[in-house]
């Protein structure tokens, strides 16, 4: 996203009263997460997250995710990530960014 979009994106987060109108730029750590199941190509991935960022404790956080299974991630994976000040719990990841992970399987 390009600098003049991001900060339009983020003016009107305030204005509508999002909870991500105070994210910060942070990382998501997989520290967890479940074995694909089946051979379905979309699958929900479950996660156990540590969210870091400036002004944050180091937040844990379960979450599930619909990830296409050929992007599977893996546990110890950092991803940029927008993370709520006010609410921790509330994040906005790129999870199309696992495409271009290199794969070591």
């Amino acid at each position: 996203m390009e600098e003049w979009e991001q900060g339009a994106a983020e003016a009107l987060e305030k204005l509508t009263g999002s909870p991500m109108a105070d994210a910060v730029q942070g990382t998501i750590r997989i520290v967890g997460l479940s074995a694909p199941k089946g051979r379905w190509r979309y699958q929900t991935c479950e996660m156990d997250l540590i969210l870091e960022g400036p002004g944050l404790d180091s937040e844990p956080l379960t979450t599930e995710v619909v990830l296409d299974r050929r992007y599977w991630p893996t546990v110890g994976l950092v991803m940029r990530a927008r993370i709520s000040r006010r609410q921790p719990r509330m994040i906005d990841v790129n999870w199309d960014a696992l495409a271009s992970e290199p794969r070591t399987r």
